[in-house]
């Protein structure tokens, strides 16, 4: 191999310092990269810092208009901005950029379930599936709720006990609960919320909704347990509030019933159930001028 010779397995020792020399003034070529900025995207993202993100990402779009992460990103905020149409179009972009990405075409099924667009979500969700890796509780979560809006229940149910299988988030088992209670299958609703809130204790609408079903079958004491355990977490949680004061309206507490109902009236001051259980314990403590106040000038 001419001077390129091997000696024992190694190149000889002068052919090694003589191209060592020869590279040494040598710099790597700077190459921009698409993506570099990424991390700065995901910082900004994740810290909820949207308006930099924003401005970050249009930036980004400047430069490149194949930029997928920049465009994944903004169909997330756009979609928290209430504009399903705009992110469903960012999402198609980052798809046209690399359709092997599983992520794009979730979220393009995302964007389409919540549009009502549910059997082209469902197109969608079956296309991430085929190419996924792993089993995704998101996508089975996804066709479970697709399914369930057509009224194909039972297909429905099939999707979202595959996604419980696989992980411990809430949403499924929450989802699940839900349609068991369409069917007035109260056990198996209890066995799910129950289940949801082994894998998550701080799901506050996991124990909201297990505290209304124990409401509805009239165990009071566990709904207020629950309820208790919703406003743990969050103390201004009008949906465990109203309920929680309800039990205490129905056990006579009035005044405790009602410094809750207060609270709620900060967020739902045009509740009309607030409002008429509101007159219901003021008219159970005999105020009765208090009442007539409150139904003629709606103070409290």
């Amino acid at each position: 191999m001419a001077n390129d010779v091997l000696s024992n397995g190694r190149l000889q020792e002068n052919t090694f310092v003589q191209r060592t020399r020869n590279d040494r003034g040598k710099q790597a070529p700077d190459i921009p990269a698409v993506e570099s900025r990424n991390w700065l995207l995901h910082r900004h993202y994740t810290r909820h810092e949207y308006s930099a993100c924003k401005l970050l990402i249009e930036q980004e779009l400047v430069k490149s208009d194949g930029h997928e992460y920049a465009n994944y990103l903004k169909g997330l905020i756009l979609r928290k901005e209430g504009k399903i149409q705009d992110s469903l179009d960012c999402f198609q972009t980052a798809y046209n950029v690399n359709s092997t990405n599983v992520d794009n075409i979730k979220q393009i099924a995302k964007s389409l379930l919540i549009m009502g667009s549910h059997r082209r979500a469902i197109d969608a969700y079956m296309e991430a599936e085929k190419i996924s890796f792993l089993p995704d509780w998101e996508i089975y979560h996804g066709l479970g709720e697709s399914h369930v809006k057509l009224n194909q229940l039972q297909e429905g149910k099939k999707y979202l006990k595959r996604a419980t299988e696989i992980t411990k988030n809430e949403l499924p088992n929450i989802d699940l609960a839900k349609l068991y209670l369409l069917e007035d299958m109260i056990p198996e609703a209890k066995n799910a919320y129950t289940t949801a809130l082994n894998g998550n204790p701080q799901s506050i609408d996991a124990a909201i909704d297990l505290g209304l079903l124990y409401l509805k079958i009239g165990d009071s004491q566990r709904a207020f347990q629950q309820f208790g355990a919703a406003l743990a977490h969050s103390p201004n949680c009008v949906k465990a509030i109203l309920p929680m004061a309800y039990v205490m309206q129905n056990h006579r507490e009035y005044d405790v019933a009602l410094s809750k109902y207060k609270v709620a009236a900060q967020t739902i001051p045009e509740s009309s159930i607030l409002w008429n259980n509101i007159g219901m314990c003021l008219y159970a403590k005999q105020k009765y001028v208090a009442v007539s106040m409150f139904v003629f000038k709606g103070i409290f």
